[in-house]
Order: C-alpha cells, then structure tokens, then sequence
C-alpha cells in the first residue's frame, strides 16, 4: 500500500510539473493580433481607393498592409526583435537565403550579426545614427542557414528590427 501512495505521489507531482510547463509555453499572440487589427479593413479601403482613381493613398495603405504582414511573419517565425538596451540575443538559426533586414528607431543602433561557429567573421548590419531609422533603415542579410547571435550596442532609445526573407 505504502509503494502505491509514493508512485500515486510522483504521477501527481509530474502531472503538475508538465502542465505547468505546458502554460509557460503557450504563445502570447496579443502583439500579433495589435499589429494585425488596425489593418483588418485595408483590403477594402484599398480596392475603395481605387476604384475612385487615388493610387497614390491606396499605394500608401498597401505599404502599411504589407509592413504588418512581414512584421507578424516575422513575430511568428522569431525574426523580430526589440529592446531598449544593448544586448546580445540566443543563438538562432537563420534559413538559408537571402533577408532584408529592417530596423527602426527614434536614437542611435550599432547591429552585428556573428556566426556561432565562426564569431570574428561577423556581419555589421547597422550602426545608425540619431533619428536615421525613424521611418525604418534597411540592408540586405546572406544567410547559408547558419546559427548566429545579434549584438544590439549603442542604444539610445527603443528599437524594432525584423528579417524579411526576399529569396
């Protein structure tokens, strides 16, 4: 009877263990969905646009429709990142081919990519400037599917940078 208490004791304490685990690897998609649902209705106004001869307005709406898509892309994918301070992220692997690599910010922002297997042959992607990337500065980003790590230096104020793979 007392063996039966103890395993009865372990299923228990593994059970918790694993649903626990089970809630801490549930994905948060509130930042997703806030930068899908202002666009809910671009289709629309889009064809809208159109339709009364402003391409100009409805070229503007479709950048911003197609700004959201990559940036939840890239949420979803884990290729979006931000911060508020220098950091060095978890190695990642980057698929094969070949990204435009956008970031923006208000401040200042110095970005290395480094290979894991090789860290002195590193990649400098940004080193901004005050107010540079406001509106978004962008480079183009060769991956052979390696695993690397960013390094963000130089901060002076929040930034958003995300990889768009464009082949």
């Amino acid at each position: 009877m007392r063996s039966r208490g103890r395993w009865f004791a372990a299923v228990v304490a593994l059970s918790t263990i694993l649903c626990v685990g089970c809630f801490s690897f549930a994905v948060d998609y509130s930042s997703v969905t806030a930068l899908l649902q202002p666009q809910s209705g671009a289709i629309a106004e889009i064809i809208q646009l159109l339709d009364q001869g402003k391409e100009a307005d409805a070229r503007e709406l479709l950048d911003e429709l197609h700004e959201a898509v990559v940036q939840t892309r890239a949420m979803l994918t884990g290729l979006r990142f931000e911060g508020t301070a220098n950091t060095l992220v978890d190695p990642f692997t980057l698929p094969v081919g070949t990204y435009r690599v956008t970031a923006r910010t208000e401040g200042a922002l110095i970005v290395k990519a480094f290979p894991v297997d090789d860290p002195d042959d590193y990649a400098l992607l940004f080193n901004l400037f005050m107010e540079e990337a406001a509106d978004g500065a962008g480079t183009v980003y060769r991956s052979n599917g390696e695993r690397i790590m960013l390094e963000f230096t130089n901060i002076t104020a929040p930034y958003e940078l995300w990889f768009e793979e464009i082949s």
